[in-house]
C-alpha cells in the first residue's frame, strides 16, 4: 500500500515538473554578483527548490547526527550507573551473609587486659 502511495507521489511530482516546463519556456535572465546567465524560469525553480531541499537536508543530518552522540553519551553513562548499583549489590549481599564477628581478638589490647582483670 506504501508503494502504490509513493508512486502516485512521485508520477504527480513529475507531471507538475513536466507542465512546469511546458508552460514556462520563457527565458529569465539570473544575476549572480559576478556572473548574468538566461534560463528558463522552470529551470530556476527546480535549482531554487533543490537549494533548498539540500539546506534542509544537511541541517536535518546534522541535528539528528548530534542527538544519536548525545543519545550513545547518556548510555554509556548509564551503563556505568547500572554496573556501579551491581557492584554495590554484591558487596552488600556479601556483607549480609558474614555475620558480625566480634570477638577478644578483635578488641584493642588494652580493652582486652582490662576486661580480663575484671572476670
Amino acid at each position: 500500500m506504501t508503494k502504490l502511495i509513493s508512486i502516485t507521489i512521485t508520477l504527480f511530482f513529475l507531471g507538475l515538473g513536466f507542465l512546469l516546463g511546458v508552460l514556462n519556456p520563457d527565458l529569465v535572465p539570473f544575476d549572480l554578483y559576478w556572473y548574468q546567465i538566461e534560463l528558463p524560469i522552470s529551470l530556476l525553480i527546480v535549482i531554487a527548490f533543490a537549494t533548498g531541499l539540500l539546506t534542509a537536508g544537511v541541517i536535518f543530518l546534522s541535528q539528528t547526527l548530534k542527538l544519536k552522540w548525545q543519545i550513545k553519551r547518556q548510555k554509556k553513562a548509564e551503563k556505568k550507573q547500572l554496573n556501579e548499583i551491581i557492584a554495590l549489590k554484591k558487596s552488600l549481599l556479601d556483607a549480609q551473609k558474614q555475620p558480625p564477628q566480634q570477638t577478644k581478638s578483635n578488641l584493642p589490647t588494652s580493652l582486652v587486659i582490662e576486661n580480663n582483670q575484671n572476670n
